[in-house]
């Protein structure tokens, strides 16, 4: 049962708006455009899991996407996936990484090999061992009974070769085809319920309630001015900006086509890029819009919460989202 979807992470939805707003030729672009894939390429690895999730035996099983949360020393640890029965849980790393791939048991380094050259990718295993042992210390400080943890990273690029392999190296990654396998032998080997439902629902309920999003100011991090930015509201069917307010639509200047709704995913630019509040003046320059009556119209269509009066009014866009 999954209790908590899959969604892309705030940080990747900052690099698709930078990926927009930032011009091309800017010198931080290859940066954005770098750190983007790698994002990007996470996300379809983590999401190449959930089919073969299906075939999980325990239907007992509460699936978590994405978990964000803080163990007691107030260090953060992410999980891809978490997987919740009332007798043990299992932590998924997805690695979507493609070629001939090596577990270095010296260093529990994985190393790509490619053109007589090695690239190291990390130790997953150091990772995975770090969130165990966060998501113990979160349940002891929350007063749940202990459970068994089991972490696997699981090799989701369907392109993607393991050479050298030992039982330990077997025991650590598997590939995601086999990961209903990999679960079926973990969940024999905990047949005793640790959990009640009261206990389960408990947990489920507060990994859900503390769960922290993580709110990435890419601006900030890669110093990038505001004014730097492409400004405007793309046009949804030729992707040019600079589509101009007529009659109450959105008009194309490039290929003419007209939406009375372009202006929500430039808001979104703006949420991601800029920051959760909005004032009149900041939508009119964002969309390059002239009239301060048309960004209000616009503003209270959205039904946000605001603070303020007049022109000192601000709105809030903690949960705007399209």
């Amino acid at each position: 049962m999954i209790v908590k979807s899959r969604e892309k992470s705030q940080r990747l939805l900052a690099f698709e708006a930078a990926i927009r707003r930032v011009p091309k030729n800017h010198e931080k672009y290859p940066l954005i455009e770098k750190e983007h894939g790698k994002l990007h390429y996470g996300f379809v690895g983590e999401k190449a899991l959930d089919f073969f999730l299906t075939f999980h035996p325990n239907e007992n099983t509460h699936i978590l996407h994405g978990i964000r949360l803080a163990d007691p020393s107030d260090r953060y640890f992410q999980m891809d996936t978490l997987l919740i029965t009332p007798s043990y849980c299992v932590i998924l790393d997805a690695k979507y990484i493609s070629g001939v791939l090596e577990l270095d048991l010296s260093t529990n380094q994985l190393i790509r090999h490619k053109d007589d050259q090695q690239e190291r990718i990390g130790d997953p295993i150091a990772q995975i061992s770090r969130q165990k042992y966060q998501l113990s210390t979160w349940m002891q400080e929350y007063n749940f009974p202990p459970l068994p943890i089991h972490g696997q990273i699981v090799l989701s690029h369907p392109n993607a070769t393991l050479i050298n392999t030992t039982p330990y190296t077997m025991k650590n990654l598997t590939f995601h085809t086999n990961l209903p396998t990999k679960l079926n032998v973990i969940d024999k080997k905990h047949p005793k319920q640790i959990l009640e439902k009261n206990d389960l629902r408990r947990l489920i309920r507060t990994i859900k309630k503390k769960h922290v999003p993580d709110h990435y100011n890419l601006l900030s991090n890669l110093n990038i001015p505001y004014q730097e930015l492409i400004k405007g509201i793309f046009c949804p069917s030729c992707c040019s900006p600079g589509m101009k307010r007529e009659k109450g639509n959105w008009m194309c200047l490039t290929c003419t086509s007209l939406s009375k709704i372009a202006h929500v995913p430039t808001i979104l630019d703006y949420k991601l890029l800029i920051g959760r509040t909005i004032t009149n003046q900041q939508l009119r320059d964002f969309l390059k819009l002239s009239s301060a009556s048309i960004a209000k119209n616009i503003l209270v269509s959205l039904n946000l919460p605001s603070i303020g009066t007049n022109r000192g009014k601000t709105y809030i866009l903690d949960h705007f989202h399209i």
